[in-house]
């Protein structure tokens, strides 16, 4: 009897030990399956706000999201990104005055080649108002970096628009040598 137990306990452990590494095992070649065909994007977005124009009213409303129908991106440690699809709605005292989607796309002429391939549109706010026109920044970046391509879309008091890069910001070498040092 005491020798059928041993038997039974030893190839017990040993059905234990041989299952629970393998296991382990598969459940981390899982993982790294489900985190090598995952796509990440970035939440999902919307605000509205208002101002005056002189006495009318107008209203602003941005949302975004992810955008299945676009282009995954894939940076150089192969994650996956989606791109994303703005959208712009202006009403201008409750008649709309402008509406449309953007996607990187509508930028892909004044981007460099890298940002075509690599950048994802990820942001959109306003930025002013001034002689009835609406100001927007706007970019297209490379995920989860600091590198980005900004533009300025310009809604005129008409509904046109035109896209033009955001050349605000100082370049590098036009830094003062204090912001030079900060930035290297």
């Amino acid at each position: 009897m005491k020798k059928t137990y041993l038997i039974y306990l030893f190839s017990s452990l040993a059905l234990l030990s041989s299952c629970g590494p393998q296991k382990a095992e598969t459940d981390e070649q899982q993982q790294a399956e489900q985190t090598e065909n995952e796509v990440r994007s970035l939440p999902d977005y919307a605000y509205t706000d208002s101002l005056m124009q002189g006495s009318h009213k107008v209203v602003y409303a941005i949302t975004s999201g992810a955008d299945s129908t676009l282009q995954i991106v894939q940076d150089e440690d192969g994650t996956k990104y989606a791109d994303n699809r703005f959208k712009l709605v202006v009403t201008k005292d409750g008649k709309t005055l402008f509406g449309r989607s953007f996607t990187k796309g509508d930028f892909k002429s004044q981007l460099p080649e890298d940002f075509q391939k690599y950048g994802i549109m990820d942001g959109m706010r306003f930025h002013h108002a001034e002689e009835g026109k609406l100001y927007f920044s706007t970019c297209v970046s490379f995920p989860d970096s600091d590198m980005s391509c900004p533009f300025i879309l310009t809604i005129g008091p008409d509904g046109s628009y035109t896209i033009t890069p955001d050349t605000s910001l100082p370049e590098e070498d036009e830094l003062p040598p204090t912001l030079q040092e900060e930035n290297e």
